[in-house]
């Protein structure tokens, strides 16, 4: 018996000893919504952050794709009403008014007031849509702006020098680039691939002097001859046999791919899209987004926040906060932007030496952080995504179906003005 109590005795004393030793780290689930080379980065990345410390474990679940209403969003709405939500989430900027109306999304603005460098003078201040109605509630996450990808050796091949700055430039050389069976027997190299997704039919608008909605943010304001003209460059390219647009829920992904195939010459996507078309076997180049003659680019910003749940435990909203500062830290933020070519969020990472080096080394890089000057916010109306999603079945109904172009805008603002109406 002497034995047996002196062997608890021992035990209990290295347990007290070691208190840390025996508290596994507190858990925090991570919601995102990207896939691909992106998924695999920011897998490595949470890995990574678990191995900085001991204290926080986070753990990342793929929530689905986080664009405008998609199956992030209704995934996040469902486990807000059913009272289980997750820690901390990557939140698509339209969407954080949406969420933030509801008392969804912890405000920040005192976690980075006392923040070593996730103040708000400490990021880009181009940045846009992390606030609503005064208050922040959104960390830039990962920002991108819509970049144009080009062949070059196909460009030169066709005898054109350079990518296109204008949609009448795109019109005039996408046939040229197109080549009937250059890929094989019956295959074909498109001159030109968009995107039809409400993000570039946005860049198109407001680059021709359209707007998406009134000042007030009571009325839709897409139904003009501004808002359809880009439009109607892809429609013409298509009928001509000179574009071809994807459609369906990996549209996006597709269109990359058939970048990198050698099934098209340029096409317009994200600057997040480096880390996949870097897999292209020929020399290819980034450039500035098309615009329109004689009038200023205007291009939106696009990509996520990161945001706090409310209805957690503080201590876990504490743990959460940690790991969206070692995210968004200037070496960090570096990495993430080498890696993907999301713009880095914070102004140090600009003045990291090596983050120069890289860029002066790979200049595609350089295209994303130089067109932010042309960005600007997207209305901040806690409805906006449900407007994007209106315009999107607008855009389908018009690209792939053919419908009238302005005709098919004033039917859709008309459903906008009346859910921007409803309480």
């Amino acid at each position: 018996m002497a034995g047996t109590a002196l062997c608890l005795l021992a035990a209990l004393l290295l347990l007290l000893a070691t208190p840390a030793a025996a508290q596994a780290p507190l858990e925090i689930s991570f919601w995102y919504g990207v896939g691909g080379q992106l998924e695999k980065i920011i897998q490595s990345q949470a890995e990574k952050f678990n191995r900085s410390q001991p204290g926080v474990k986070v753990v990342p679940f793929y929530a689905g794709a986080y664009g405008a209403g998609g199956p992030m969003q209704q995934k996040l709405l469902a486990s807000i009403a059913a009272g289980s939500v997750p820690d901390v989430v990557q939140l698509e900027i339209h969407a954080t008014c949406t969420f933030a109306s509801k008392g969804a999304l912890v405000s920040l603005d005192e976690l980075m007031a006392k923040s070593r460098h996730d103040r708000k003078e400490d990021f880009l201040p181009v940045l846009t849509n992390t606030a609503c109605e005064g208050k922040t509630y959104g960390i830039p996450f990962n920002r991108s702006v819509p970049i144009l990808y080009w062949n070059r050796d196909r460009f030169q091949k066709a005898g054109i020098s350079g990518p296109p700055k204008t949609w009448a430039e795109v019109s005039a050389i996408a046939p040229k680039l197109t080549q009937e069976g250059a890929g094989g027997p019956g295959a074909k190299v498109f001159g030109f691939m968009p995107i039809n997704q409400w993000w570039f039919f946005q860049a198109m608008t407001w680059s021709n002097g359209g707007e998406m909605l009134s000042p007030d943010m009571k009325r839709a304001a897409f139904a003009s001859e501004s808002a359809v003209a880009g439009l109607r460059v892809w429609t013409d390219l298509i009928d001509r046999g000179h574009a071809q647009i994807r459609t369906g829920p990996t549209e996006f992904l597709q269109t990359i791919q058939d970048f990198v195939n050698e099934k098209t010459a340029m096409y317009w996507g994200s600057a997040a899209d480096m880390g996949a078309v870097a897999a292209a076997k020929f020399e290819w180049r980034a450039a500035l987004s098309p615009g329109f003659e004689g009038k200023p680019l205007v291009v939106p910003q696009g990509g996520a926040n990161a945001v706090i749940m409310a209805k957690i435990a503080p201590e876990r909203q504490k743990a959460a906060w940690e790991f969206i500062q070692w995210w968004t830290s200037p070496a960090e933020a570096a990495y993430w932007s080498r890696e993907t070519g999301y713009v880095p969020v914070v102004k140090k990472a600009l003045d990291d030496p090596d983050f120069k080096a890289f860029l002066k080394a790979n200049p595609n890089h350089a295209v994303p952080i130089e067109e932010l000057q042309y960005s600007r916010a997207a209305p901040p109306s806690p409805k906006y995504f449900q407007v994007l999603q209106l315009v999107q079945r607008a855009q389908q109904n018009i690209i792939s179906n053919k419908a009238p172009a302005l005709e098919t805008l004033k039917s859709t603002a008309q459903q906008v003005d009346a859910l921007l109406a409803a309480p």
